[in-house]
């Protein structure tokens, strides 16, 4: 594999296919980045099921640990 070929545009692709244009060309802008808040919104989200599922795995851990003192002793 040659790593360091030249990238080649899609007006030469369109040039080396005989001025066919590519179906991926396009002349509409692109939309705008996503407002900070939807995402902010997500990472609290994220944040508080982290939380929640550290919560169970501790109530887990402390009923089995009751469950063994009480089975050994």
């Amino acid at each position: 594999m040659n790593f360091f070929d030249r990238a080649e545009t899609n007006e030469e692709k369109a040039a080396r296919q005989g001025g066919a244009v590519s179906q991926i060309d396009t002349t509409e802008k692109l939309s705008e980045a996503p407002e900070s808040g939807s995402s902010l919104f997500a990472l609290c989200g994220l944040g508080v099921a982290g939380i929640v599922m550290l919560g169970w795995i501790c109530a887990l851990a402390w009923i089995a640990w009751r469950l063994v003192d009480w089975l050994l002793f």
